[in-house]
């Protein structure tokens, strides 16, 4: 025997009423960000959605995908985290690309003969609509794979060590690493340099 509209009605809305009290309300759906395959790097800082739970959960309405159905995720933290940082990606494209989402880790200088010191990671874990982004090995940010299909909308959420998420970027992988490179041989020299100019202390 089927159950009649006005009881499902009833029932969905009870559900939602549980989860707002829960604090596991779903946020609104996020709007994609076209990915340009020409492009190396795209600032997706101010893109991204902030969000916080009174609980280690986030239940999410993903952007729409080419059929225009925005559907649900429903995220739990792997750390018990309740800070997050929400995004999605379009590539309307007709061919499969692989690129990087990267985290900067935010970089203490120090004085003297001590090199700098690499802040702690920022992510605790990524969470794809699509395609399950795996984390590459890296001190200098928090750095994970994706790939993107031909026509799809992809929706991620970032599950944030702290209440900031700070810098945020979709690069291309052969051109993060080349600038990677650059920036690691300008502050060894930076810091070869400024070792060489200090102030010489005769006894």
């Amino acid at each position: 025997m089927g159950i009649d509209k006005g009881r499902l009605a009833l029932i969905h809305g009870l559900s939602l009423l549980t989860l707002v009290a829960a604090g596991l309300g779903p946020a609104r759906a996020v709007e994609a960000v076209s990915v340009r395959t020409e492009a190396q790097a795209i600032d997706l800082t101010d893109v991204a959605e902030h969000h916080r739970t009174d609980r280690d959960r986030l239940l999410v309405t993903a952007a729409p995908g080419p059929d225009g159905i925005a559907r649900r995720m429903d995220v739990r933290a792997r750390e018990g985290n309740t800070h997050w940082a929400v995004f999605a990606l379009a590539l309307w494209g007709d061919e499969q690309v692989e690129r990087l989402i990267v985290v900067p880790r935010d970089r203490t200088f120090a004085s003297g003969i001590f090199p700098p010191r690499l802040g702690p990671s920022r992510i605790a874990g990524i969470t794809s609509s699509g395609e399950r982004p795996e984390r590459e090995d890296s001190a200098a940010a928090d750095i994970f794979r994706i790939t993107l299909d031909p026509g799809s909308v992809t929706t991620f959420v970032l599950e944030l060590r702290a209440d900031k998420l700070g810098q945020l970027y979709r690069w291309e992988g052969e051109a993060y690493r080349a600038q990677a490179d650059i920036v690691t041989l300008y502050q060894g020299l930076a810091l070869g340099i400024g070792n060489l100019l200090k102030p010489v202390r005769w006894r």
